[in-house]
């Protein structure tokens, strides 16, 4: 019974996380980027949410790292009912404190990323760094591919 409801627990935090970034990175940034006019107010709005979504994240994984532990002791699973979410946390929490933190700082030296020249130093780095943001947004959406096959199928 205990462990039925941890799945349940983990499988609703699993569908959350996954669910909300299939919406956030397929559907809301494009329609924003699509509507709003001005190319920095749309990347304030979108990065205003993917912060938010950083956020449920780091309510989120934990529960699943915890309520996975206890399945996984309990002999129902594998180990990496477990190990992804905490793999996920981990590439969250650095793109959330280093590549976020980088790109909001370049963002206020340029003033504008519009109007910036393009082959300026701070532009071609917030580029890269924009690439490896949405390299690991990416990275995450996948792992969470075989938690849902390890739910389902065991």
């Amino acid at each position: 019974m205990l462990i039925t409801i941890l799945l349940y627990i983990y499988l609703i935090c699993l569908s959350a996380f996954f669910g909300s970034s299939i919406f956030i990175g397929y559907f809301t940034a494009p329609f924003i980027f699509k509507t709003i006019k001005s190319r920095d107010e749309a990347g304030n709005i979108v990065g205003s949410l993917l912060h938010k979504f950083s956020v449920l994240g780091f309510i989120i994984l934990p529960v699943m790292i915890l309520s996975g532990y206890f399945v996984y002791i309990n002999g129902y699973s594998n180990i990496f009912i477990m190990l992804e979410p905490f793999v996920i946390l981990i590439l969250t929490i650095f793109s959330e404190n280093f590549i976020s933190k980088k790109m909001n700082n370049l963002k206020k030296q340029m003033i504008s990323i519009t109007v910036t020249a393009k082959d300026d130093p701070r532009r071609k780095e917030f580029n890269a760094l924009h690439k490896w943001s949405v390299k690991l947004f990416v990275v995450n959406e996948l792992l969470c591919l075989p938690l849902f096959y390890i739910i389902f199928i065991r």
